[in-house]
């Protein structure tokens, strides 16, 4: 996937926020980058960022006592909405 040109920000609790990876990873946390503009990219892209998404959710079921973090939720909320509107054309 291609670097993000800009990224948007959410409002959510520091404390809840793990540290970036340094590797990469198939799953897309909280404090990483995230397309400002979905739209620009590529389905296959998109796809991807789907997936990652996904995955960041189901982990944080798994580990997180009060559920997955605001942000992930929101991503993913965002996500399918795109893929509704590419879907509808």
């Amino acid at each position: 996937m291609s670097a993000p040109t800009a990224v948007t920000q959410h409002g959510t609790d520091p404390s809840r926020d793990p540290a970036p990876r340094v590797e990469p990873c198939s799953c897309l946390g909280p404090a990483e980058a995230f397309p400002a503009a979905l739209g620009a990219l590529s389905m296959d892209e998109l796809q991807v960022l789907h997936s990652r998404i996904c995955r960041q959710l189901d982990r944080e079921y798994l580990e997180a006592p009060d559920g997955p973090h605001p942000c992930t939720a929101d991503r993913l909320q965002e996500v399918l909405d795109e893929l509704d509107v590419r879907d509808a054309t």
